[in-house]
């Protein structure tokens, strides 16, 4: 394929995706514990053309002989940026946000794996594990996972809960008992760009056998300390940034979107030559 086309093609393909992860960053500007991505790009392979058969003739010659054609760009990684979101109070006994970077609330998935979040904003739903009683989900549904790796067990009726000093929640049951509910599975993700984006603000380990490591290997036990009641963790997405960051992109998709014209337009000319 014509290198004038090509490469313009193949770096609008990268543009637009580094476009997307932005329009993700923006779209979720307002979701709490969000954690923003940042595309990166990385040249593709050069191909060398030998186009001085005589060396000798290349005495003093400063640059590599010959000519080296680019492929145009590639996005290199999408990484996870974990800057601390700014806290906010929220006044709700249910908000909770964690303090210390790159740790995460552990959720039940569907299928029974562990999928990890910074969004603390819980509530409660009666466990089907145990009738009668309630439990702790986001706002996705899923299961909160205490430090025992197990569902919280709730009895039904409580309220105005607390959470003490040590990371211990406590709740007033109907007949006005405090009950200690048990302390959150913090834990700290050792290496955050493994971790992939599943959706509803939660991630998980998918390619561990290519990285050659267990997920236990993966995280380690966090102080649930941490855990700040009454406060949720705003994303970390600087509007301000992304937007210049948006501009720069359809500025570099405008210039390839034009040099692959004018690349179509000269291949045009020369097949009209007769």
């Amino acid at each position: 394929m014509y290198s004038g086309l090509r490469i313009p093609f193949q770096s609008m393909g990268a543009v637009q995706q580094q476009m997307d992860t932005i329009s993700n960053n923006l779209s979720n500007a307002e979701t709490a514990g969000f954690k923003s991505r940042q595309a990166t790009f990385s040249e593709m392979m050069y191909q060398q053309e030998d186009n001085m058969p005589m060396p000798e003739n290349g005495t003093g010659r400063l640059t590599p002989p010959g000519i080296r054609t680019g492929g145009g760009a590639a996005i290199g990684q999408t990484a996870l940026r974990m800057e601390q979101g700014a806290l906010k109070e929220s006044e709700r006994e249910l908000d909770f946000a964690l303090e210390d970077k790159d740790t995460f609330f552990q959720i039940e998935a569907e299928d029974g794996t562990t999928e990890y979040t910074r969004d603390g904003q819980l509530y409660l739903s009666e466990n089907p594990a145990a009738p009668g009683s309630y439990t702790l989900v986001d706002q996705n549904g899923g299961f909160v996972l205490n430090e025992a790796g197990g569902r919280f067990d709730i009895p039904a009726g409580t309220s105005e809960f607390s959470m003490q000093e040590n990371g211990e929640l406590t709740g007033v049951t109907a007949a006005g008992e405090t009950v200690n509910i048990g302390s959150f599975g913090i834990v700290q993700v050792e290496r955050p760009q493994a971790l992939t984006s599943v959706g509803g603000n939660r991630y998980r380990f998918e390619d561990l056998d290519g990285l050659g490591a267990a997920e236990n290997d993966m995280v380690i036990e966090a102080d649930p300390s941490s855990v700040k009641q009454g406060m949720v963790e705003q994303s970390n997405v600087d509007l301000s940034n992304e937007l210049v960051n948006m501009m720069n992109a359809q500025r570099q998709y405008s210039f390839n979107s034009r040099a692959l014209t004018q690349g179509d337009q000269m291949l045009g000319l020369i097949n009209s030559i007769r």
